[in-house]
């Protein structure tokens, strides 16, 4: 019997060898899921609802208390970045994204986020060939064909993004926004989303490098039929879904570029084209022809953008438009403090709501390709528009300005401060436009999962994505209705960043103000009288201090005031203009549960009002927690 037992044992050993000697390399080599997970609620309790409408004649008041699970921007819990590389050069990504609001039903929502991706990556004797398809890629080209605004990096870092960063020492983010000025931002920073075809050519013969892309952006999207939710039926193909129609709406973009020691120069090319109707009769377009050049000396160094840009749609032509950027950069060695002086020129006939430039002087035609409730440079989320008191640096069509920055250390302080000034080239709007950097990101809580136009109690507010901005009309017209004054904008930016050492450990302090004025008359600085149509003041200051590896506690200050003239609409009972005050005070803890793991706990005690329209006011509690995890 002992003889059998070892027979058979011998049988089964050789089996496991001879299975392992036949066994073909692991196929999913080079494969990778990474990814996280956010879980966000929020607690809100007004100690003054706010009026978000007014119906025959009474407001409509929102809850006294609600709660929410599930973040309110419409992002996603889960999301799993699934990616591999099949070989030497080609590789593809995909994502998951689930979000069940945690109330049992997974089927709440399921999907794809940006696609299926592919890429590749060749060296042949000639370049370089980068190619990307399919999905949604972020993509970047220059400042008036397609990007994003990035601004200098002031603004206040208390409340959380959904896409911020985790690191494996909580402090990592405040020191690198007082070391470097930014945190660490997700692939989207500054980009522009395209679906469709990218062709990278880099290592040209003579200093030469290109780039193509064809396919649809965020402003030229397309609309889906919805499906009917009958998956379950491998038969059929109900549940997959269709473009709703065959319109043609697409963007051709390229540039080619040259390079030679420390400079460069491109010439840049957008076209976008769609149709306003089902039989693709009534054209809407824009297209852009740019040079963007860059100089780099040892004392200052040049980087600019010229060209010209011209649009049309079903129910205007417009001629072809001037657009100049110019950003000249003195060095330390020449100024003792580095300056940055930027004019910028857009001509108002100029459009193109896929480039830096925000487009005050056009309301686009909407596309019929991309579905009845959705208007081109909109893509169901609004932009600023109007006569806009924007932030430094930020450029507008229908504008022409100036702007100067600077930043310089003293001792454990870095100061950064910026003055700009500006002027519409064509006097049309007759209204001006402004946000609120205080309490703006909890207004835009009050309208979730959408962002209307003209709502709140005076049909004044519009919601943008985690902010709004509120509409102000004038009132000096001629007996026509029409506008007869110049507007003049001024902006002053002034940001301190401080650290000291607390018992051993790093506390930062950071104040931002922000100055603003719009008037009649040019001003080399911002308006302080009521010369302005618009004043608008903001300070805003927070701390966080490193109580123990693993905590952080933080406290938010802010206060805004929002005056305007009585060049400006009235209130009918005051027979007053806009006087408005917001106030914020906040504390929060980061706590590290993990190396990937952490909790962010926010809470804010809110208040604002108008003093002269009555039902334009609301204040109370916010309490957030964020629990995230990378892996």
């Amino acid at each position: 019997m002992k003889s059998i037992y070892t027979i058979i044992l011998l049988l089964f050993s050789f089996q496991l060898v001879a299975q392992d000697t036949i066994v073909k390399k692991a196929p999913l080599q080079g494969f990778n899921i990474s990814g996280n997970y956010r879980f966000f609620t929020q607690h809100r309790l007004f100690t003054n609802p706010y009026a978000f409408q007014v119906l025959n004649d009474q407001p409509q008041y929102l809850s006294k208390r609600t709660i929410l699970v599930g973040d309110a921007s419409q992002l996603p819990e889960l999301t799993l970045n699934i990616g591999g590389s099949p070989s030497k050069g080609t590789s593809f990504g995909t994502d998951l994204v689930i979000w069940n609001q945690n109330n049992g039903d997974f089927d709440y929502y399921h999907n794809l986020q940006l696609g299926i991706n592919l890429y590749g990556n060749f060296k042949t004797k000639f370049a370089n060939i980068g190619v990307k398809a399919g999905g949604i890629h972020w993509h970047s080209m220059t400042a008036f064909t397609m990007k994003s605004f990035s601004g200098y990096n002031r603004y206040s870092i208390f409340d959380r993004n959904p896409w911020d960063p985790q690191f494996k020492e909580l402090n990592k983010r405040y020191e690198d926004y007082y070391k470097n000025g930014a945190i660490s931002q997700d692939t989207r920073w500054a980009q522009q989303a395209v679906q469709g075809f990218i062709l990278d050519l880099t290592e040209l013969p003579l200093g030469i490098s290109a780039n193509f892309m064809y396919g649809k952006t965020q402003n030229a999207g397309a609309a889906f039929i919805d499906p009917a939710n009958i998956s379950y039926d491998s038969t059929s193909n109900n549940f997959i879904k269709f473009y709703d129609n065959t319109i043609p709406n697409n963007v051709i973009a390229g540039s080619i570029k040259k390079t030679f020691n420390k400079h460069r120069i491109s010439l840049n090319s957008f076209n976008r084209k769609t149709y306003s109707n089902a039989l693709a009769t009534e054209e809407i377009s824009n297209q852009v022809l740019t040079s963007e050049f860059y100089f780099s000396f040892d004392k200052f160094s040049l980087l600019g953008e010229v060209g010209a840009g011209h649009y049309k749609d079903v129910y205007k032509d417009l001629g072809i438009g001037e657009m100049v950027s110019l950003k000249v950069n003195l060095k330390k060695s020449l100024t003792k403090i580095p300056i940055e002086i930027h004019y910028f020129r857009i001509n108002p006939d100029v459009v193109n709501n896929n480039a830096e430039f925000v487009n005050t002087s056009v309301v686009e035609a909407t596309s019929a390709a991309a579905g009845i409730s959705t208007v081109i440079g909109a893509n169901g989320v609004l932009q600023q528009n109007g006569s806009a008191m924007l932030g430094m640096g930020q450029m507008a069509n229908n504008r022409q300005g100036l702007n100067i920055n600077t930043e310089f250390k003293i001792k454990e302080a870095i100061v950064s401060i910026g003055n700009g000034f500006s002027k519409e080239i064509r006097n049309e709007n007759k209204s001006i436009t402004y946000g609120h950097a205080i309490n703006g990101l909890t207004m835009s809580r009050f309208w979730r999962w959408s962002f209307p136009a003209n709502v709140g109690p005076y049909n004044s507010t519009s919601v943008l994505f985690r902010n709004v901005f509120q509409t102000l009309n004038l009132t000096d017209l001629d007996n026509q209705g029409a506008v007869v004054n110049d507007k003049h904008f001024n902006n002053i930016e002034a940001q301190v960043k401080y650290k000291i050492n607390l018992f051993g450990n790093p506390w930062h302090l950071f104040y931002l103000g922000s100055y603003n004025s719009i008037q009649k008359k040019f001003s080399p600085v911002t308006v302080f009288n009521e010369e302005a149509y618009l004043r608008y003041y903001s300070h805003q200051l927070e701390s966080y201090y490193k109580l123990h590896p693993k905590v952080i506690l933080s406290q938010y200050l802010g206060w805004e005031r929002v005056i305007a003239n009585y060049d400006t609409e009235v209130d009918i009972e005051s027979n007053r203009p806009r006087n408005q005050e917001g106030f914020a005070f906040g504390l929060g803890i980061d706590y590290l549960l993990a190396k990937n793991t952490a909790i962010y706990l926010r809470h804010r005690y809110f208040t604002f009002k108008d003093r002269n329209f009555a039902l334009d006011q609301f204040a109370g509690h916010e309490t957030t927690l964020e629990l995230k995890i990378i892996f």
